[in-house]
């Protein structure tokens, strides 16, 4: 199943059940990488107003379960309101809607439903064709993350055109568009002319080369300890503290420094240079992991400036890997960067992935060929938790990195969640 990019088959289901998405007011935001840190940065400082809002956030792809990727206020959509809605979506679509517009349809239908003060939206694919793009210009605000190669087949083989695709967010009537402004020049340039055609405000995001970020509502914002780890951290809150800052200056929201710092020290973004225990069987122990779903190039650069600077002594510390990838990424840009010749790598294969019927894994032994351009040392365990038991087992005082794709991620975070109930149940 491939993915067909148009706006038709959704405006038309949404009209079919009365235009949810209508009257809510939206922050939107595109990208290559960052797009959902960007999400949850916004999300977090929003719900610290005095004012207790409820803040809708939707996000894709979802992490462990599919409900992760519709919350309000951190809280995702019960599974029985899943389902609801779910089911009076597909009776009423007879327009053949994919299952990315039925997801983003659920959201504004729950998002209505719960009347959310604020709805923070990512883009699943490119901006100006994604399902999210039905958001009226007039109702929301942008922001645009790092843009890099990525998804060519569907957005085009350049920055230029690849840009061109994620500034068709900015539609008639928006007023305010943050963007990365350490982008390739190319790229901004693109996104100023269509700011410029819309009349949408302009803002590039960036950060002093101390640290601080300089806003006009909060003065300098330091940036030092951020809970999200990666150096590229510190560019995707410049871009949702812009937006942020718009919105005060306009006195929309209401956020004082205290509740600004709170709501930025409260956000989580697991499986994004996340350290965790990773519990691979019920009867065993936990093995302490670098969770990371770097699945592009750019991605798998910064994920290697981290292991740089926090896991390789001197540049040359050997680590172990378990890697998988999705069909269609190019292999070597994600495993040159981060394969060093004295790893070893371990491959694996994921499961199914709710709601993304198309997304299947490279075969591991095709893949385990690619890593062999970089290390001799690799294996194929087909099994996610078998991988992992082999690592821990194996490799029981190495450094361990989980990468190469989120679903991958998101198959160990539910078999992880699986074992500790039936431990907690033995118990």
């Amino acid at each position: 199943m491939s993915i067909d990019l148009r706006l038709s088959r959704i405006r038309n289901l949404l009209r079919v059940v009365n235009n949810p998405h209508y009257g809510l007011k939206y922050l939107h935001i595109t990208g290559t990488n960052g797009k959902g840190s960007v999400c949850s940065y916004l999300a977090s400082v929003l719900q610290k107003q005095a004012a207790r809002p409820l803040v809708g956030k939707f996000t894709s792809p979802h992490l462990a379960y599919v409900n992760e990727s519709i919350t309000v206020n951190d809280v995702p959509i019960s599974d029985d309101d899943f389902r609801s809605i779910k089911q009076d979506l597909l009776t009423s679509d007879r327009f053949s809607c994919s299952e990315f517009e039925i997801l983003a349809c659920i959201a504004f239908k729950y998002f209505q439903k719960r009347r959310v003060d604020w709805c923070v939206l990512e883009v699943g694919v490119g901006g100006q064709l994604d399902a999210t793009n039905v958001v009226q210009g007039r109702d929301k605000i942008c922001g645009i993350t790092k843009i890099s190669l990525d998804h060519e087949g569907l957005l085009g083989s350049g920055l230029t055109s690849i840009a061109a695709v994620k500034s068709g967010i900015v539609s008639e009537g928006v007023e305010f568009t943050a963007v990365d402004g350490t982008n390739d020049g190319e790229a901004v340039a693109v996104i100023r002319r269509r700011c410029d055609e819309i009349g949408s405000q302009l803002k590039l995001a960036s950060c002093k080369p101390n640290g601080l970020i300089e806003t006009d509502s909060w003065g300098l914002v330091n940036t030092q300890n951020l809970p999200l780890n990666g150096e590229y951290q510190v560019q995707n809150l410049s871009v949702a503290l812009s937006m942020l800052d718009y919105l005060q200056k306009c006195q929309k929201i209401s956020i004082n420094t205290d509740q600004l710092m709170a709501g930025i020290a409260s956000v989580r973004w697991p499986a994004r240079l996340h350290h965790t225990q990773l519990k691979y069987s019920k009867d065993d122990g936990a093995l302490p992991v670098l969770m990371d779903g770097a699945h592009n190039a750019s991605a798998a650069v910064e994920l290697e400036k981290y292991l740089t600077k926090h896991y390789r002594t001197g540049g040359q510390g050997r680590l172990v890997f378990i890697i998988a990838v999705s069909e269609g990424k190019t292999l070597d840009t994600l495993l040159k960067p981060i394969i060093h010749k004295q790893d070893r790598v371990v491959v694996p294969s994921f499961g199914p992935v709710e709601g993304s019927p198309w997304v299947h894994p490279v075969n591991p032994v095709s893949l385990a060929e690619a890593v062999k351009q970089y290390t001799d040392s690799v294996i194929v365990k087909e099994d996610p938790a078998e991988a992992v038991k082999y690592v821990a087992q194996v490799y029981p005082q190495e450094k361990v990195v989980i990468c190469g794709s989120l679903y991958l991620c998101g198959h160990l975070i539910r078999n992880h969640d699986s074992n500790m109930s039936a431990s907690s149940s033995d118990n």
